[in-house]
């Protein structure tokens, strides 16, 4: 409702005689959508402008399957990678999956932990949000065996890590689904060799850290960051 000059006059004086308290109040209750909206929109866009400028680039994604690494380790594979490999370190981050474990003979206890760990792991690769696993023995030929590896003689790692260079199998064909409801079905469990793990015994990072047993590089067959990986083999060699 619009008001008169006199009523207009009137909230004019009762507003200067006021205090400066009451003002602020008075302001904050007649104006608030005219303020609360506009600062609201404010910190928002704010938010998005500071997220979009402190935001990091994920440049290698490492797991670490049946290994249990301590602090120091995982901080160098993930701060001492990128400090040392990258002119602008803070603008960079590695995603580590620590803890996973991944076993053909599982016990009732950690039974679940590994279907979980299978789990996270092929989704990781598929969404190709995993490049590189560092495992012992027994999680290399699992995930050899079942194809997830990237054999490596035709990239431009296989020069470097020649030496460390390991050979493992890989399953093409496994009829044992059919061998047994089918009793003329001949089994078909035909594998092929590759080269698709890199023994660590020899990397200095790896090497401090003091592992009992001999731990592989294993780089996943559909990663997108070979050139980052061969950066992080180099950080290992240091």
């Amino acid at each position: 409702m619009k008001l008169s000059e006199e009523e207009k006059a009137s909230h004019r004086e009762a507003f200067r005689k006021m205090n400066f308290q009451d003002k602020v109040i008075y302001i904050l209750s007649y104006y608030k959508a005219y303020i609360i909206i506009p600062l609201l929109l404010l910190i928002i866009a704010g938010n998005l402008i500071y997220g979009r400028i402190n935001k990091k680039e994920e440049v290698l994604y490492i797991g670490l399957v049946n290994v249990a690494a301590g602090d120091e380790l995982l901080n160098e594979l993930n701060e001492g990678f990128i400090s040392s490999s990258f002119s602008d370190p803070k603008r960079k981050t590695v995603i580590l999956y620590p803890n996973l474990y991944i076993s053909d003979s599982a016990s009732v206890d950690n039974n679940q932990y590994a279907y979980a760990s299978k789990i996270k792991l092929l989704g990781s690769i598929e969404a190709k949000k995993l490049d590189v696993v560092i495992a012992n023995r027994e999680a290399y030929d699992l995930l050899s065996m079942s194809g997830y590896l990237l054999d490596i003689r035709n990239t431009i790692l296989f020069d470097k890590v020649f030496a460390s260079t390991v050979y493992n199998d890989v399953l093409i064909n496994d009829n044992r689904i059919d061998y047994l409801l089918d009793e003329d079905t001949s089994l078909d469990l035909s594998s092929r060799s590759e080269a698709n793990g890199i023994d660590l015994s020899a990397f200095p990072v790896i090497k401090k850290a003091g592992f009992p047993e001999t731990l592989y590089l294993c780089v996943i067959a559909n990663t997108p960051r070979i050139e980052t990986i061969s950066l992080f083999i180099d950080h290992l060699n240091k």
